[in-house]
């Protein structure tokens, strides 16, 4: 079937912009059957898409039920495999939300990368989000499935940091909570590295092991907090029990990733705290100044020194 480029492009524009008016006219006026035709080239986008993208409930309604055909309009994809229900997550359009699962959307439709509606609703915070998951956990999406990196929606929120929207989950998902991402990050790995204080004291009431929980590359906790750059959230997981002398797959230990990343702040506390000998040596003989210059830490090299680092 031929598309006519201009039809498609002021169509689209029509349902973007939530001017139902317009969009009946070029409807009537072309005769239009089937709006599923009508495409963005390059994400392959339907009008479905962009008017649930932006929360036009009117235009996604007259979509939805003022066309005979095709079936699968509510569902419809674009080139990588996205739903309007994925739009409307995504984005926290929650009157669309809710319209879309009435009608019969599929809750658990997998994007590429294999996303799902509740996994990118959980990378939102706040109420219209909140109201998102609910809906969606109540319309039957499933919690535990992953993307192609190993990630859960629970992840997902230990990333966001939304405490109500982890609550929520954590009562679903407390027998899977040390589920693991690919490279065997755990939720407490996450929380720690976007230092979500909340979150960590949660998992750590709930799971104490996570505390000391170990990825694919032996990093801990701790280990990713110092990566963050986040040192009240250091402190947290050291109160928590967390070991301080863990190290990773190559030896090396906190101060060496502060060193590495230059994380000044935490490269004093620890020295001030003598958690970690300032000559502690990883694999290969790197010490923590050796470290600092590989990266060309200029002022973590200093504060190294001050402390009496020598190569």
């Amino acid at each position: 079937m031929s598309v006519d480029i201009n039809l498609s492009r002021e169509f689209l524009r029509a349902c973007q912009s939530g001017n139902l008016p317009r969009v009946e006219t070029l409807v009537v006026k072309h005769d239009l059957q089937d709006w599923t035709f009508l495409r963005h080239s390059t994400s392959g986008d339907t009008a479905l898409h962009v008017a649930a993208r932006e929360g036009h409930l009117n235009v996604v309604r007259y979509l939805c039920l003022a066309f005979k055909k095709p079936d699968f309009r509510v569902d419809v994809a674009n080139k990588d495999m996205k739903r309007p229900l994925h739009e409307a997550a995504q984005f926290v359009r929650i009157d669309v939300v809710k319209f879309l699962i009435v009608e019969g959307a599929a809750v658990n439709a997998l994007k590429r990368a294999d996303w799902t509606p509740l996994m990118l609703a959980c990378t939102k915070t706040g109420t219209e989000a909140y109201e998102c998951i609910v809906a969606l956990l109540k319309a039957g999406a499933d919690p535990f499935l992953r993307n192609k990196d190993g990630w859960t929606s629970l992840h997902m929120v230990c990333r966001s940091g939304d405490r109500n929207v982890f609550d929520l989950l954590l009562k679903r998902c407390i027998s899977r909570i040390d589920d693991r991402s690919n490279n065997g990050r755990s939720a407490m790995h996450i929380a720690a590295f976007h230092g979500h204080k909340g979150i960590i004291e949660r998992l750590a009431a709930v799971y104490p092991s996570l505390v000391d929980a170990r990825d694919s590359s032996g990093n801990t906790p701790l280990h990713e907090a110092i990566k963050g750059g986040h040192l009240a959230e250091v402190e947290q997981i050291i109160e928590l029990g967390a070991d301080t002398r863990a190290t990773d797959n190559v030896g090396q230990t906190i101060l060496h990733v502060a060193a590495l990343t230059g994380n000044t702040d935490a490269v004093r506390y620890i020295l001030k705290n003598n958690l970690i000998d300032i000559h502690a040596e990883a694999l290969f003989n790197v010490t923590p100044l050796v470290a600092a210059c590989r990266s060309n830490r200029v002022d973590t090299i200093e504060c190294l020194k001050e402390f009496g680092a020598v190569k």
